[in-house]
């Protein structure tokens, strides 16, 4: 089990502070967050390349936190993987148990048992530029597994990928976690590998968590404005204000017509996903301008400006009809919430 209580670290000018995480033996925890978070530098961390200011890092009931590296019990697999490029994969894999002089009779045993759960035994004697990027993954993690870690920490382990690669990359890495149960930390940027991989995950931004969980309770219920963003959920918040038998959602200067129930001047929080709408001109539709579009082959995502600065992101079938500058109207699905504080309006703007 590692446990990381009170961690700050400083890099420069940056700093990661108070962060505490708890990921379960034979778990795998994700940490994801844009670029610049802090995600690299929590993982120097914890491998012992870099010295905290403050906090403690656990591993299994043991006291790491200054320990070095070598003596953590930790294996580190940067992105871009390390391999030596003048060894075949098969020297790469078996360079630290032949330094540590190892016994062997476990070392041919442990090797044996990674070639064939990551299947490499076709690729033993390449070199790194003989291999695709998934293979020199696949050899990376078994030169990081020899040693049978405690816990495997990965450094964006398919930015490498090409985008196609990349689901069935994510399928093998479960199964392979799976069935070592061996502790494993992920740092990433992309959703998908914590929606994918991760038993707990972390959201991180600008250096401290902000919300951690089940990746289905924090798709369920983002914690913050920038969760909800980073994540991809729409997230308003706003006063209701009747007037005469419609009620309306009052976002800053900005009325949208609603269908609920509440009493005049409720407080609520609209978060929904782009799909949670229904394109098309009603009584009660917003309208907006469509600011950006991506096709994603059979849908198109839109990001759509209700009111300066209110953006919000919604899906609609391809091929889509609507360009950047058109008017669009549209229905929200999802149910209004009460809430008993709002954010800021700054809170539900940027959709980008």
């Amino acid at each position: 089990m590692l446990q990381v209580t009170g961690l700050t670290v400083r890099a420069g000018v940056f700093v990661l502070r108070d962060i505490n995480l708890s990921v379960p033996q034979g778990a795998c925890g994700v940490v994801v967050g844009p670029s610049g978070a802090g995600k690299s530098t929590l993982l120097e961390t914890l491998a012992g390349l870099r010295r905290p200011e403050s906090g403690t890092v656990w591993l299994n009931g043991r006291d790491i936190t200054l320990l070095p590296p070598e003596r953590r019990g930790i294996a580190f697999v940067p992105q871009d993987y390390a391999l030596f490029p003048h060894l075949t994969a098969q020297s790469n894999i078996l360079l630290a148990p032949r330094l540590l002089r190892l016994p062997a009779n476990e070392v041919r045993q442990r090797f044996n048992f990674l070639c064939d759960l990551l299947n490499l035994h076709a690729l033993l004697h390449r070199h790194p530029h003989q291999l695709s990027g998934g293979e020199r993954q696949r050899v990376a993690l078994a030169r990081a597994l020899m040693l049978r870690p405690q816990l495997l920490l990965l450094d964006e382990p398919f930015a490498a990928l090409d985008p196609q690669m990349r689901p069935t990359v994510r399928r093998t890495l479960r199964r392979i976690f799976q069935t070592l149960q061996t502790t494993v930390l992920i740092v990433t940027h992309d959703v998908w590998d914590a929606a994918a991989l991760g038993d707990v995950v972390f959201v991180l931004e600008h250096g401290r968590i902000a919300q951690s969980g089940a990746w289905r309770d924090i798709v369920a219920e983002p914690q913050s404005a920038f969760v909800a963003d980073f994540i991809g959920v729409n997230r308003l918040s706003g006063r209701i204000e009747r007037k005469g038998d419609r009620a309306f959602l009052r976002i800053g200067a900005t009325l949208l017509p609603v269908q609920t129930d509440l009493p005049d001047g409720s407080t609520v929080r609209w978060q929904f996903f782009p799909s949670q709408v229904r394109l098309g001109d009603t009584p009660d539709a917003w309208r907006g301008i469509v600011d950006e579009t991506m096709e994603l082959g059979d849908r198109t995502v839109l990001v759509v400006e209700l009111a300066e600065g209110v953006l919000v992101r919604l899906e609609a079938p391809s091929p889509c009809p609507y360009s950047v500058g058109d008017e669009i109207a549209f229905t929200v699905t999802a149910p209004l919430t009460p809430a008993e504080s709002v954010p800021t309006l700054a809170e539900g703007r940027d959709a980008s």
